[in-house]
C-alpha cells in the first residue's frame, strides 16, 4: 500500500496539469480559486491524488478478493 501512496504523487502531478483546463473552468464558472499565476492551486493536486490513490487502493482491494475467492477449496 505504501508503493501505490508513493507511485500515486509523480501521477498526480502530471494529471493536475493536464487538467488545467478543468481547473480553468471550475474556476470560471464557480469562482473557486484554482487556477493562479504558477498554476493549478494546491487543492487542485491534493483532490487529484486522493482520488487516485482511493482508485488505486480500491482496486487492490478487489484484485485481492477476487484472487481469494477463485482459489480452489481444499
Amino acid at each position: 500500500m505504501v508503493g501505490i501512496v508513493v507511485a500515486c504523487l509523480p501521477v498526480a502531478i502530471l494529471m493536475t496539469l493536464f487538467l488545467l483546463p478543468l481547473w480553468s473552468w471550475i474556476e470560471a464558472t464557480y469562482a473557486i480559486e484554482s487556477v493562479g499565476h504558477s498554476g493549478p492551486a494546491d487543492w487542485c493536486f491534493w483532490l487529484d491524488y486522493g482520488v487516485l490513490v482511493a482508485i488505486s487502493i480500491t482496486a487492490v482491494l478487489v484484485r485481492r478478493r477476487k484472487s481469494k475467492l477463485a482459489a480452489p477449496v481444499d
